[in-house]
């Protein structure tokens, strides 16, 4: 019996001994609406920072933050041509709950960006609100260094009656690449 409990106390002293995280860099979730550091709505990066290797892959998700009566949008994801190569697009799961949107894309990797369009097919008001992924977009890496994934200026969401909404803040993607 003694052998047991003795055996027991040494596992869950074992077990235990894993250092506690601390507050900083614990509660940073680009998604979170009230961690971030811009005003929302907004659009970001999920994840908004990765540490990859050179001729790897990773996905990015673009996500609508705090977003209401959304129906459509336009968006302009900007990376560096020399670091990053766009492998593929998809769409994101934030309209899929009403209907699968109309989506398309156009890389430019001589410039370094991709278009995204998304929106409802057809004259019904359905829309969306809420936090969610609109597309992802799939990198590779070319060299190592850090570079950045930033929203373009032309970036435009819209209700159903094709109103725009404001976008009021605008989260940043970090890559580094070792």
């Amino acid at each position: 019996m003694k052998l047991r409990l003795i055996l027991l106390l040494s596992f869950l002293a074992l077990s235990c001994s894993k250092d506690i995280p601390t507050e900083e860099g614990l509660f940073d979730n680009p998604l979170d609406e009230e961690e971030v550091t811009y005003e929302t709505p907004a659009l970001t990066f999920y994840p908004n920072t990765v540490e990859t290797a050179i001729g790897s892959s990773f996905p990015v998700q673009v996500f609508a933050l705090a977003i209401e009566n959304v129906a459509g949008g336009f968006i302009r994801v900007e990376y560096d041509k020399n670091k990053l190569r766009v492998l593929s697009v998809s769409v994101g799961d934030f309209f899929s709950d009403i209907q699968d949107p109309i989506f398309f894309y156009v890389d430019n990797d001589a410039s370094g960006w991709v278009d995204i369009h998304t929106s409802f097919l057809g004259g019904d008001s359905s829309s969306v609100s809420g936090t969610g992924s609109l597309a992802e977009v799939v990198f590779t890496t070319l060299t190592s260094g850090t570079s950045a994934l930033i929203y373009g200026e032309t970036c435009e969401l819209v209700d159903p009656d094709d109103i725009q909404i404001q976008i009021k803040g605008f989260g940043t993607g970090t890559v580094d690449v070792q």
